[in-house]
């Protein structure tokens, strides 16, 4: 089979460029994935609490966002996004996917655009002015460091101390940000909100009021939890 991107192994400086034309064929059939960050924008967006938001409008515990059955994303209405101005990472880039491995090498690729999209690629410009225009710094800066958890977590599944019960809880953490809980599975390291309200109470410190605060204390609330 045809693999979907082309060309690959692009950088921030090489050629891309792409007008919407507000067609809305990229808002369906299409799976999500979702990290805690993005959950909280979507969240404050809408002016719900992380819970509430992943209850209403994600499934598999808050890693993907909802579609409806019909095959459109929960947020898409008449006039476009509703959520726009807080839309996830990937339809942010679109058509264009990045992708970071475990040494931190940044790569994208440009994707074939969607059957009927209206859209239209250009080379006048750079994959740099492109993220820039979409807004993605703080959305990348995100998804970097919850990948990095990631990769700790499976690092600590290399522990040979680590306790068997407590392997299988990491695992199952793991396998919730690659692959999507498993159905029933309470993972509530997904909910920002309520983790980091949790790890709060139990150490006497105050809530941070901004995300970004929220964010980095709710990684060090998992990374501590693993440890």
């Amino acid at each position: 089979m045809e693999h979907p991107f082309s060309p690959t192994d692009l950088n921030r400086c090489s050629p891309f460029g792409f007008s919407c034309n507000r067609c809305r064929t990229c808002c369906r059939y299409k799976k999500i994935q979702l990290n805690p960050y993005e959950i909280a924008r979507l969240a404050d967006n809408l002016g719900l609490s992380t819970t509430e938001c992943i209850s209403r409008y994600t499934n598999t515990n808050g890693t993907v966002l909802r579609f409806t059955a019909e095959g459109t994303c929960v947020f898409l209405d008449a006039q476009g996004c509703a959520v726009h101005r807080d839309r996830p990472l990937v339809c942010r880039l679109y058509p264009l996917g990045r992708y970071v491995d475990f040494l931190g090498v940044e790569t994208f690729a440009r994707l074939e655009l969607d059957e009927g999209c209206q859209g239209m690629f250009r080379d006048n410009s750079t994959i740099a002015h492109y993220l820039e225009e979409q807004g993605a710094a703080p959305f990348m800066q995100a998804a970097d460091r919850y990948l990095d958890l990631l990769w700790h977590l499976l690092e600590r599944l290399k522990d040979q101390e680590f306790a068997p019960a407590q392997s299988a809880t990491v695992l199952a953490t793991v396998r919730a940000v690659t692959d999507g809980a498993a159905a029933g599975q309470d993972i509530s390291w997904t909910d920002m909100d309520r983790a980091v309200a949790d790890y709060c109470r139990r150490t006497g410190i105050p809530v941070p009021l901004e995300r970004d605060a929220q964010m980095r204390l709710h990684i060090k609330a998992v990374r501590e939890w693993a440890a």
